[in-house]
């Protein structure tokens, strides 16, 4: 059976002027006046093909635009919006407590919300959303705010330690448990087709394992990836909703999942909902590199490894193959050499994947 995008293939504009030099002909026009460049030519053939090939394109983005396997970008949102009531997640702001520690000596300081920038090494920026008095030689916990949106600024406990707001004798750093909210990326096309597909399973007067799915996905935004254990896990009955989104979940999402789940399961199902356990890969590779590319290798290697962390579904299998293809991006990296993880990696049924890579670049 043929596929949508091979009956929409559009003509091309050479295709087309050469339909319009044959239908002049057949009208008995003299093509050989149409010379390559002449007024005629141009108002007779390069014009119309011109605006045939894109009226082609534009029929074909509104065919594609009709079916969920093939809509993109805001066609998807049209079709999501008007046939599954659903609406595109959008990019979310990370925020978390960054604890500020004054040298003895120094201070006391009367910060207020709005007063700090923090940021990474490598360049993320935070500003602190709350105030308060930090003593001289004392501690104190502020909440701080990304300054955009993403997940990438899910930084790990210690990242954000530079204090771009002077502030003599006083260093800064984030504590384990510092996120209080993951910042999480816009839903991809594919993130949000798949909540139109599970969308229909929540219709049935009992729940399905794609219904429990979109619940927990449509509970909070932070929510990215979902696992349902519905093989009795705890015994007869009972159904158990695995829920990850990156950078962790806290406590108060979980309880947001479970309480908009417990509302809609079937009355004969004990539903037990929790955040999957993080499984933190070491990532140890040696990467060279085409001299002069070192600065957009990196960046695309964090794009790439970010991208694998999001794309492993919660239980899944890191193979050694798929790591070696992040690493190697084209054009810039010649040669990746990965010494760990030294095998495959099978995540538990409820572990989520953590990557944390230390990476040795070489400019050959």
């Amino acid at each position: 059976m043929p596929t949508l995008d091979e009956l929409l293939t559009p003509r091309t504009r050479d295709e087309l002027r050469q339909m319009l030099l044959d239908e002049l002909a057949r009208q008995g026009f003299p093509l050989t006046d149409f010379v390559p460049g002449s007024v005629a030519r141009h108002v007779a053939v390069e014009t119309p093909a011109l605006g045939l090939e894109d009226l082609w394109r534009t029929i074909a983005q509104i065919a594609r635009g009709g079916y969920l396997s093939t809509a993109q970008g805001p066609w998807l949102d049209l079709l999501a919006e008007e046939f599954f009531a659903l609406e595109r997640k959008r990019a979310t702001f990370a925020r978390g407590r960054v604890r500020l520690t004054a040298s003895p000596g120094s201070g006391p300081y009367n910060i207020q919300p709005g007063d700090l920038w923090l940021g990474t090494a490598d360049g993320l920026l935070y500003q602190n959303t709350t105030g308060g008095l930090l003593q001289s030689g004392g501690q104190l916990d502020v909440e701080v705010q990304a300054e955009s949106p993403g997940s990438r600024y899910n930084v790990p406990a210690g990242a954000i330690s530079i204090l771009h707001t002077p502030l003599p004798g006083v260093s800064a750093t984030n504590p384990p448990d510092w996120l209080l909210e993951a910042g999480r990326d816009e839903e991809t096309d594919e993130e949000l087709r798949g909540r139109c597909r599970t969308r229909w399973a929540e219709l049935g007067g009992g729940a399905t394992r794609h219904a429990y799915e979109f619940w927990a996905l449509t509970a909070h935004p932070a929510v990215t990836k979902v696992r349902v254990l519905d093989d009795h896990p705890r015994g007869q009955g009972t159904v158990d909703v695995v829920v990850w989104g990156e950078g962790g979940l806290g406590a108060d999402v979980v309880a947001q999942v479970d309480a908009y789940i417990q509302e809609r399961r079937p009355l004969t199902a004990n539903v037990l909902v929790y955040a999957a356990t993080p499984r933190v890969v070491n990532v140890s590779a040696t990467i060279a590199v085409r001299t002069g590319h070192l600065s957009a290798a990196q960046s695309s290697v964090v794009s790439e490894l970010s991208a694998l962390q999001r794309e492993m579904p919660i239980g899944g299998t890191l193979y050694r193959s798929r790591l070696v293809e992040a690493l190697f991006v084209r054009p810039h990296v010649v040669n990746v050499v990965l010494s760990a993880p030294s095998a495959d990696v099978a995540l538990a049924p409820t572990e989520a994947l953590v990557l944390a890579p230390t990476l040795t670049w070489q400019e050959v």
